[in-house]
């Protein structure tokens, strides 16, 4: 999720040119309907020459086909979910991969050209708008399916998608709305008329939609779920690659080292952690902008040899498995991949109230959920999962069971295909975001603030909307 400036620029030039090419040229849409046969969809392409042909014309049935995009330069477990959709639906749809070919890019297009879909590596300059136009024309598409990771992403490519003739344009928001410059506010507004279905990874990221001013109507859940990858649990040997002790208690963290994750209040909770247990140690899997400061904060701390910053590593299930418990500290989330994981994996998970994490993690039954920004809170959960090995066993246990029921990826590819076959129905109908009432109508009640990717951010969330064991 995170933006530099090269994102901003990129994402501001791609929209840009999508929204003059708009202007300019106000093409009508095809009609078409869908309809189904056998267990998936298949779509009845009525092309103009063949709807004007009266008795003449004639039905062609088809996959529908349909494009899975994001312009986001560092994708992440955006990326996962768009990979896991594909290998949930390929068999009901013709699927194309669209995402920038960057570092974090290009290993989810080589993914997605090993499962045989199309593939487009969205260029990062001016060019992508004009590069991606060309392309959807030529693919034919009855659906583009954008994914953003961040509320200010992926307009350029539903302009372009419009303006392509794409007759369905379903856009998925992977956080809740975030977004407090009144023009990246504004430029969301006038996006949502274009949009047929905004769906939400969370009901809590919903809220945060609905509280901003997009109609309710508009807008669909479908929580993130996951294909669980089983890992043999190596106590010993995991932590012998780790260079740790055979007793050490391990604490994992995975996630980009931004802002958003919270990391620095884990570390501030280390020393009280290791106080009262000193066989506890802790792992933090990943990079980012804040490596340096973190590392930083550690040496202040006294932690060396204690707090281990490991990196990227292809060996998350294998840690995840060996680990005593996992701890995601972040100040907010739309619906975490990395607490399914773990949760998958049978590990309690210490997380923090708030949009997302708590929507998965139910309080005191798979884990423990503390205040964002809570560095006491946060120690004193680690400990009690720490120093209660039976306690922690259950609510390990407890979260494979919840992931098993709610979480899989087969519910969440199921229920993201209803979304499709009900809006391919409906393709002749006004979109339902037309009459979207502007932001400054929307209400401005507000729990946490900060800055995400450089810019401020503002979220309105509800402890009453957590998880429950049900």
């Amino acid at each position: 999720m995170r933006a530099s400036h090269q994102t901003r620029g990129t994402g501001r030039a791609l929209y840009s040119w999508a929204v003059a090419v708009v202007l300019e040229r106000r093409q009508c849409l095809a009609p078409r309907r869908c309809c189904r046969r056998g267990a998936g969809v298949t779509t009845v392409i009525h092309s103009g020459e063949h709807a004007l042909a009266g008795s003449h014309a004639r039905e062609t049935y088809v996959h529908p086909s349909v494009c899975l995009f994001t312009d986001s330069l560092e994708p992440s477990g955006l990326g996962e979910h768009m990979l896991t959709l594909a290998v949930e639906l390929q068999a009901s749809y013709d699927l194309s991969f669209v995402c920038p070919a960057t570092s974090h890019g290009r290993p989810l297009l080589d993914r997605a050209a090993r499962m045989g879909l199309p593939t487009l590596a969205l260029a990062t300059d001016g060019q992508a708008g004009s590069e991606l136009g060309r392309w959807l024309r030529g693919r034919q598409l009855q659906l583009f399916h954008s994914h953003a990771g961040i509320g200010w992403e992926g307009h350029g490519g539903i302009y372009a998608a419009r303006e392509a003739g794409v007759p369905v344009v379903i856009r998925t928001e992977h956080l809740p709305y975030l977004i407090t410059e009144p023009r990246e506010r504004e430029d969301h507004h006038r996006l949502m008329p274009r949009v047929d279905r905004l769906i939400c990874v969370s009901k809590h990221a919903h809220a945060s939609f609905v509280e901003a001013g997009v109609r309710p109507e508009q807008l669909q859940v479908v929580r993130n779920g996951i294909h669980p990858r089983p890992a043999r649990a190596d106590r010993e040997g995991v932590r012998a690659r780790l260079g740790l002790s055979s007793e050490a208690r391990l604490v994992l963290a995975v996630g980009r080292l931004t802002e958003q994750k919270g990391h620095r209040y884990l570390v501030q909770a280390a020393p009280r952690v290791i106080e009262q247990e000193p066989r506890a140690q802790l792992v933090v899997v990943g990079q980012g902008e804040l490596a340096d400061d973190l590392r930083e904060l550690v040496r202040a701390l006294g932690l060396e040899g204690r707090v281990h910053f490991v990196g990227q590593r292809p060996d998350v299930p294998e840690l995840m498995a060996a680990a005593d418990l996992f701890v995601l500290p972040s100040l907010f989330e739309g619906l975490p991949l990395v607490a399914l994981e773990a949760m998958a994996a049978g590990r309690p998970v210490v997380g923090t109230w708030g949009c997302g994490t708590a929507e998965a993690v139910a309080d005191g039954v798979t884990g423990r959920l503390v205040f964002p920004r809570d560095a006491t809170a946060l120690a004193a959960a680690i400990l009690e999962a720490l120093q209660q090995p039976a306690l922690a066993a259950r609510w390990g246990m407890a979260g494979r069971m919840r992931l098993e029921r709610e979480f899989r990826a087969e519910r969440m590819a199921r229920e993201t295909a209803s979304v499709y076959e009900e809006v391919l129905v409906r393709t002749d109908a006004p979109a339902v975001g037309a009459t979207a009432r502007s932001p400054s109508d929307a209400r401005t009640a507000q729990l946490d603030e900060g800055r995400v990717a450089g810019r401020p951010y503002a979220l309105t969330w509800s402890k009453s909307e957590s998880a429950s064991d049900e």
